[in-house]
Order: C-alpha cells, then structure tokens, then sequence
C-alpha cells in the first residue's frame, strides 16, 4: 500500500469490524470436515512451536481475535456445527498463530489439516 493509506494491518481489522454480513454459499477454505477439537489440537501444535520461550498458553492480542475468526474460524466448513466455546477456543489459537507466524502460520495450519 502507498506510504500515506492505511497498513494492511489496520485495513484488514478495519474490515473485519465493520461486521459484514455473512453470504450463503460453500466455505472459503477447502478444508476437510474435523471435529473441533482435532483442529484446536492443530492449531495449539503450530502455535506453540512458533512462539518464543514464554508461557505455555500466551493470551492473544484482542484486535488479532475478529482477524482469526473472520479468516478462518467462519470459514472452515465444520464452523456450524462447533459449539460457541470451541469456537471461542480455536480463534484464541489462531490469532496467537497470526501474531507470531502471519500467513505462513495460516498455512502450515492449512497444511495439516489437510494432511490428516
């Protein structure tokens, strides 16, 4: 983006906090259909091997959270059928993954879930 707009950043949690309304139609991730918890367990895996020496549980950056849930919470095809809790459990490990590993986070996540 040009020097004077907006970091990509704070475009993208601007959009994401607008609240925009969700359409019918298939998923955006092609991801196989999981049981949350397999993709909680995944996604704390990737996380944790990302983050340097700490806590075992880092709290995520709260504007990070909207990101994780509108990225890949909504959108992987078994979202629907997960209760609101594990819901609430997966954005928390995704955003941690963003934060420390951006895309390439969302990725490797991708990756192995898609290998299982």
């Amino acid at each position: 983006m040009a020097p004077d707009g907006p970091r990509p950043r704070d475009f993208v949690a601007a959009l994401v906090s607008e609240g925009a309304e969700s359409l019918p139609g298939p998923p955006a991730l092609a991801l196989p259909l999981a049981p949350a918890d397999d993709v909680i367990a995944a996604a704390r895996r990737i996380a944790l091997r990302a983050l340097p020496d700490g806590p075992a549980r880092p709290d995520p950056s709260p504007g990070l959270l909207p990101l994780a849930a509108a990225l890949f919470v909504d959108e992987h095809p078994s979202a629907p059928a997960w209760s609101a809790a594990e819901r609430e459990r997966l954005t928390e490990w995704v955003a941690v993954l963003i934060e420390h590993r951006g895309e390439d986070g969302i990725q490797d996540l991708i990756g192995a879930l898609t290998r299982s």
